[in-house]
């Protein structure tokens, strides 16, 4: 199990489940669902579900490697999903490792951990992604989204 300290926490510590489902869910839960809420729906208009297009993104290489820089560098521009438009910015998450990263992208590939057959994304997915794109702008990120149905 690996130990962590949360900032401002004065060095207290704590631990990170060692599972990847673990540790998926408590960075879903701690950095992602402020957003896009518990359950990943969203709020429509304003942040956009994370329910299915996750899961189809993961099975591309094309696909992970925008899911990988969305978290890393955020995402700004117009993006349509589920018929409802969005125009806003994501932050990018820094101070996650890359296996946090994959940890976080593969349990919402997975339906939150519900299926563990989906497409799983590794560290080195992430590390690879970062390579091969060197611009490291939302801007840049949202060009490498992959066609999805009705966006």
């Amino acid at each position: 199990m690996a130990a962590w300290c949360a900032s401002g926490s004065l060095g207290a510590a704590w631990t990170v489940p060692a599972a990847a489902d673990d540790v998926g869910a408590t960075v879903f839960s701690t950095r992602c669902a402020v957003c896009h809420g518990p359950e990943a729906a969203g709020i429509p208009g304003a942040f956009p579900s994370l329910h299915d297009q996750i899961g189809e993104f993961a099975k591309t290489a094309d696909g992970r490697d925008y899911l990988a820089m969305v978290v890393t560098t955020g995402l700004m521009g117009n993006l349509k999903i589920g018929g409802v438009s969005y125009l806003g910015v994501m932050p990018a998450q820094s101070g996650l490792s890359d296996a946090e990263i994959a940890a976080v992208l593969t349990y919402l590939a997975s339906g939150r951990g519900k299926n563990p057959a989906a497409p799983a994304l590794t560290a080195e997915d992430v590390i690879a992604a970062r390579a091969r794109h060197s611009d490291r702008s939302p801007q840049a990120t949202r060009a490498l989204r992959p066609p999805y149905p009705d966006s």
